[in-house]
Order: C-alpha cells, then sequence, then structure tokens
C-alpha cells in the first residue's frame, strides 16, 4: 500500500539519517557515573518539575533521550542498565531499529495522531494483526484507547451493556486495574482510591497461593460461592490478572485458571483478563496463550509493550451504537511500531519453551537463586517471575528495605522498581535487548547491592 510520501531522495535521506541516529544512540552503551558538572541537572530540573505537577519523583531520573538496548542516559552523564523499561513499554530497550524507522516513516506523514473518526492504515494494519495473532480463541474484535485504565473502562462498559442490570464485579485480592474512577474500585490497594466514592461494586477473592497450592483453587471458588450467595444475581464478570503485575508477579498453573473460568462459565460470568503488563512478555504473545485457556476468553485488555492500549472482545461483547468512542487510537509512530514489534515478537525465536524469554526467565531465576545460596545467603529469600517479568525479595521483603535497595541498586548502575505488599518484591521488566555480557554485570551489580543494604 502506497502510504506517507516517499520518493527516492526521500528514502536515501532516511536511511542516511536512520544509521547515523542508531551509530550515535550505540555510543551510550555501558554503565558509567554521572559527569561531575553535570551532577545537579536532574535535581535541578526536577525540582522545577515537581513545582509545577505538584509531586514528586521516586527516583531522581530524567533522560537526555540518549542509550541502546539495555542502556539509557540521564541528563547527568549518568548512564544505567534499564530493567523496568518505563514501567513496561520499553519490551525491546532502548532506541532499537524498529522504535527508530517507526519514528522516521511517520515523520512522512501527514499528521501525528490517528483518530477513530478518521483512520490510518497503521491503526487497521496493527488491529489486523491482533485479531490474526488471537485466531485460537473467540476473541473477534478489537478497540483502541487512551490508556491501559481506559482499556479496562472500556471492557467493563462492554460487560454492563450486556449483563444490565447485572454490575457488580468479581476480581482478585491484589489486582491492578488501574486509577481511573472505575478501575480504582477492581484494583484492591484501598490507599489508590482514599477519599474516593465507590462507583463500582467489587468482590475480591484470592488469587493463587503459592504458599498453599494444593489448596489455592478450592479456596479461590469458595470464596467465589461465598460472594455470590452474599449478592445473588449481581455478578456480571470475573476480572482477572493471569500473572498479578503490581501485586509480586503471582500465577499460577494452567490447571488453576482452568478450575476458576469452568466455575466462572458454569455461573454464566464473563471472563475478563487483563494483559495491560503481561501482554508479550510470557512464552507467547498472550499470557492467557501461555497458559492454554483460550476457550474461556471473554475480553482481554492490552497496552504498554504494544505501545498503544485496547481491548479484545468476542461477537457476543460487541457493544451497540455509541457507546464506545473517543479521538485517539494512538500517534501514528506509536501504531507503526506496535505492529513491528508484534511481527518481531511472533516472527523471531522469543515464544516457545526453547526461546529467549524462556532462556531469560530460566537464566535471572537460577542466578538469583544462586546468589541465594552462595554470596547472598540469608540475604535473598525468594526469586520467581515468569518470561522477562523477574520478581525476587531481599532481607525481610519489607517495603522500607525493598525500597532502600532498589534506590542504591540505581546509584549503582540499574533501574528496577517493586511491586507487592506484604511481601514487597524488587520487580525486573527485562528488555529483550539484553545480552549474556550484560547479565553477567547486572548480577555482580546485584550481588553487591545485596550486601550494601543487607546486613
Amino acid at each position: 500500500m502506497d502510504i506517507r510520501v516517499n520518493t527516492p531522495e526521500i528514502q536515501d535521506q532516511m536511511n542516511k539519517l536512520f544509521s547515523s541516529i542508531l551509530l550515535e544512540q550505540q555510543k551510550y552503551m555501558f554503565v558509567k557515573k554521572a559527569d561531575e558538572e553535570k551532577a545537579h541537572l536532574v535535581e535541578t530540573q526536577l525540582q522545577e518539575y515537581t513545582n509545577n505537577r505538584g509531586k514528586g519523583f521516586f527516583y531522581n531520573y530524567m533522560s537526555s533521550g540518549r542509550g541502546h538496548g539495555p542502556f539509557t542516559e540521564l541528563i547527568d552523564g549518568s548512564i544505567k542498565y534499564d530493567l523496568i523499561g518505563g514501567i513496561g513499554p520499553n519490551i525491546l530497550g532502548h532506541s532499537h531499529p524498529l522504535y527508530i524507522k517507526a519514528h522516521l516513516e511517520s515523520a512522512c506523514s501527514d499528521t501525528v495522531m490517528c483518530g477513530n473518526l478518521q483512520p490510518y492504515p497503521e491503526a487497521a494494519a496493527l488491529t489486523n494483526l491482533l485479531i490474526k495473532n488471537v485466531e485460537g480463541s473467540r476473541l473477534k474484535h478489537f478497540w483502541y484507547t487512551g490508556s491501559g485504565s481506559f482499556a479496562n473502562d472500556l471492557a467493563l462498559k462492554l460487560i454492563w451493556q450486556k449483563k444490565e442490570p447485572k454490575y457488580r464485579m468479581l476480581a482478585c485480592t491484589k489486582a491492578f486495574a488501574g486509577r481511573s474512577v472505575a478501575t480504582q474500585d477492581i484494583t484492591h490497594n484501598q490507599a489508590y482510591r482514599e477519599g474516593m466514592p465507590q462507583s463500582v461494586e467489587v468482590d475480591h477473592v484470592p488469587h493463587f497461593d503459592h504458599n498453599d497450592p494444593e489448596n489455592a483453587l478450592q479456596n479461590t471458588i469458595d470464596a467465589l460461592k461465598a460472594a455470590v450467595k452474599a449478592n445473588p444475581n449481581q455478578h456480571c464478570a470475573l476480572m482477572m490478572e493471569i500473572i498479578q503485575g503490581e501485586g509480586g508477579f503471582i500465577f499460577g498453573p494452567k490447571e488453576y485458571y482452568e478450575g476458576v473460568f469452568e466455575w466462572a462459565k458454569e455461573n454464566d460470568l464473563y471472563i475478563w483478563i487483563d494483559e495491560v503488563q503481561t501482554f508479550g512478555r510470557t512464552k507467547e504473545l498472550f499470557a492467557f496463550q501461555n497458559m492454554g485457556v483460550e476457550k474461556y476468553v471473554d475480553i482481554v485488555t492490552v497496552g504498554k509493550a504494544l505501545q498503544v492500549c485496547g481491548a479484545l472482545f468476542t461477537e457476543e461483547l460487541n457493544p451497540k451504537p455509541g457507546l464506545i468512542a473517543g479521538t485517539f487510537n494512538g500517534s501514528l509512530t506509536a501504531l507503526n511500531a506496535g505492529e513491528k514489534i508484534v511481527r518481531y515478537l511472533t516472527e523471531g525465536n522469543f515464544y516457545g519453551d526453547n526461546g529467549r524469554i524462556s532462556e531469560l526467565e530460566k537464566t535471572f531465576i537460577a542466578k538469583l537463586n544462586h546468589l541465594a545460596k552462595t554470596s547472598c545467603k540469608g540475604k535473598i529469600n525468594y526469586a520467581g517471575g515468569i518470561g522477562t517479568m523477574i520478581a525476587f525479595e531481599v532481607g525481610d521483603a519489607s517495603k522500607e528495605v525493598t525500597v532502600a535497595f532498589i534506590k542504591k541498586l540505581f546509584q549503582n548502575g540499574i533501574i528496577a522498581f517493586m511491586a507487592g505488599s506484604g511481601p514487597t518484591r524488587v520487580r525486573f521488566l527485562l528488555p529483550l535487548s539484553l545480552t549474556d555480557e550484560n547479565i553477567d554485570e547486572i548480577f555482580r551489580i546485584i550481588d553487591q547491592t545485596v550486601n550494601e543494604v543487607v546486613k
């Protein structure tokens, strides 16, 4: 399809610019401390930003826009490993060739944002590709939204319209669905909705329990039964994260989800899977595919690694005219990059038991467990995760110790974050650009930092 402006001259200049950008970005591929003459810049810039937005920042971090692969540079000249990727979007790392190409191609288009009233081919192409990649399920449609929270709002609206007047939701303890007016009620952490009126009635039930795996399924079903009995004929759907991201990367085996979903279907409930964080990160493109539960799902929300957000849903949930609309699908760069990322992941050697994602999972967990048995004995007490979603516990796994650890890790050259409460875990969302040499250096830094923080 002939889209955007494109001439031999433009193509030649684009190829030269692509090469020049990539060569320059590849100069930032090592851990480095801040430059002495620039050391004040981050704090100065963040102070002004903090004053303007009214809230502070977790890290003294402001990017220079320079970096490559797993590395990113700050405006103070320091270079660090980025193992959280903007809490998810940067699945390929920094200045990946696909990102550069998507930017340059989109610069040849006539606008920045693509919307619903006037669609562009990029939106159609990504939609078609997503639908193609869920052919083993009953999902038939995809609709764009402006964020992961809005994708979950969309899911709620589609479900409510079909289940009217049954509006009550079922979700899991430690669930995170977002911070919009609706999703803050589905999100289990009460601190995220302090002072807010309740908009959605939600009953929270246990997710899979690693401490009691034999009884986990029955405990969940017993709690579901109790919720339905207490509020008969009121529930419309069960919202579940196959892997609870903000909860600390909590997940169970296939049999657990099959049992929960069978119960949900027997009780006439829609099954809504939140994959805003998990999309692209397990041994299959979707976590529900990784668990082999395609036949159960009615609606799946996605975002982050896709570069845009939205919901996949069945024909049954296709809404009446007027329920959903919106100005933006996303920027043309994001839509273009999203398609390239999905093709790159599904056509490359990333998925399956022998793919790179499985290899990263095994390597990181094995190396963390090795530290736990050797130089960090008694200081790392849990290591786990799935795919590129890796978590571990440091010291007593309190929030205070975990925060102290990840802030020291930041000083030592690695950007991470935390997840969960009681225990609070260190969280990595690994970029797929990591090399074996990078991993060796990362674990030297982890080893050093654990022993600096936990005495």
